[in-house]
């Protein structure tokens, strides 16, 4: 079938924009949604804290893991083909959760999910591809600002899905926006010229994801069974082993799933730093607050709360993401970053010093997700802007596997607080977080946003250094 549009027509920018916007928005409202329901899911079915965090953690284990491997297939396969593939198992998985009978088939079919993270790397790279230079900040900010978008309404319609019909329609709801999105891409999205064919870096893929699992295993036993289990630390023994081998591996083979070269770029190494703690920070904040707002021992609201308390953070996020593209075309890269980096710092400190209320909260959020967004703007468009345009594809897949390695402890953190500090409270069939879970969490945040703030300083102009696109 002839496409509608032709590469060149301002019209298929807008349309193409249009649906990768919707599909990141999509795919944020899913994961929205899904958050207020985390204090319902533990108590449906019977689990700690720890492993209902797997529910968040999955899907950025499984996105960082399969990351770097579809963003080089977009490179030399075609960015199409592979969203089209990303985004048809994204849908077995969304629609197959809200009929899962227990934790662990939740779990796998998040799992699932994990592939629709592959889509934003491939997103970012077909634009750098298809569109006008002096298009691409602001059209990634646009898409940057799909994430709050969808997040805001995610967590409104959540809320409200989750107070009067059940978590399970959370997904239920979202599956045919999914057909539609899948249908779209095939239709209006041109196709990438295919660069040719390479082999896959199978002892790289198979050591980084052994590397993971043993991390994220580590992490999980350790609040449960201690730190200096023989369990845990068989995982650490078996992470650094994976990792050393993994380092060796990449720096030998012709065409490595992660180029490790690519990270001595300065200016890159700075962006993947603060992206991989804002994600840590921001993941341990969203599975924080549905147990601060819902928990006896926090505010004692409804689920529908959880929601409002976090949409204006939302929005901020949104607004956010095209303003930082505009922000760095007039005064470039390291004004943003320093803009972004007080900004998480100062919304850090409001979650842990103003007093605890929905107003605060709602302070804190907004304060926060505005600083957020003009820091993972500003990461994208650094890491866009300093590779090879053959290269975009794998170059913003690294910068996003680093991101997701974030956001996959982050909730691993936040699950050890909200384990390791719990008190029976009648009503609930399980213990819930006691008020130092809360305080313990925080803190944790503060220190991570302090060291956000040191390492975001460090960064010079790309543009003013020599370094941007080669």
């Amino acid at each position: 079938m002839k496409p509608p549009f032709s590469l060149n027509d301002p019209r298929y920018h807008l349309a193409a924009l249009f649906i990768l916007c919707i599909t990141v928005a999509a795919t944020m409202f899913t994961e929205a949604m899904i958050t207020p329901a985390l204090p319902v899911i533990q108590d449906e079915f019977g689990v700690s804290g720890v492993w209902t965090s797997w529910v968040l953690m999955i899907v950025l284990l499984v996105g960082a893991i399969v990351t770097p491997v579809i963003g080089k297939c977009g490179d030399l396969y075609g960015k199409k083909r592979m969203m089209l593939l990303c985004l048809g198992v994204y849908l077995v998985g969304v629609f197959a959760s809200g009929w899962a009978p227990d934790i662990w088939s939740l779990i796998f079919f998040r799992a699932l999910q994990g592939a629709g993270l592959g889509l934003f790397p491939l997103g970012y790279a077909l634009i750098r591809e298809q569109f006008p230079e002096e298009k691409v900040p602001v059209a990634i900010g646009t898409i940057a600002a799909m994430f709050g978008a969808g997040a805001f309404v995610g967590m409104f319609v959540g809320s409200w899905i989750i107070e009067h019909v059940g978590w399970r329609m959370t997904f239920h709801v979202v599956t045919p926006v999914v057909v539609l999105l899948f249908l779209a891409m095939a239709i209006v999205i041109l196709p990438s010229p295919v660069a040719g064919r390479a082999a896959i870096d199978r002892k790289g893929l198979a050591t980084l994801t052994g590397g993971l699992l043993t991390l994220v295993l580590a992490l999980t036993m350790g609040g449960q069974v201690g730190w200096a289990s023989p369990e845990v630390l068989l995982c650490v023994v078996l992470t650094v082993g994976f990792g050393a081998v993994f380092v060796r591996t990449e720096q030998v083979v012709p065409d490595p799933v992660v180029d490790l070269g690519m990270i001595r770029n300065p200016p890159v190494l700075i962006a993947l730093a603060v992206g991989f703690f804002v994600c840590m920070i921001s993941f341990i904040i969203i599975q924080t607050l549905p147990y601060l707002i819902e928990s006896p021992t926090g505010l004692g609201l409804s689920r529908l709360t959880v929601g409002l308390v976090m949409m204006p953070g939302a929005i901020a996020d949104m607004i956010c993401g095209p303003l930082t593209g505009m922000l760095i075309r007039r005064r470039g890269m390291r004004a943003a970053m320093i803009l972004g980096t007080s900004v998480v710092a100062a919304g850090a400190a409001c979650y842990l010093f103003l007093p605890l209320s929905v107003a605060s909260l709602v302070v804190a959020g907004l304060v926060y997700n505005a600083g957020m967004s003009v820091a993972l703007t500003a990461n994208t468009i650094i890491v866009v802007d300093s590779v090879r345009p053959e290269e975009t594809g794998v170059g913003t897949a690294v910068y996003h596997t680093v991101q997701n390695l974030g956001g996959m402890i982050g909730p691993i953190i936040a699950g050890i607080f909200l384990t390791l500090h719990t008190t029976a409270v009648p009503g609930w069939s399980v213990e819930v977080p006691t008020g130092d879970a809360f305080l313990g969490i925080f803190v944790t945040v503060i220190c991570i946003a302090a060291v956000v703030l040191l390492i975001g300083g460090r960064l010079q102009d790309p543009k003013r250094d020599g370094a941007g696109r080669r």
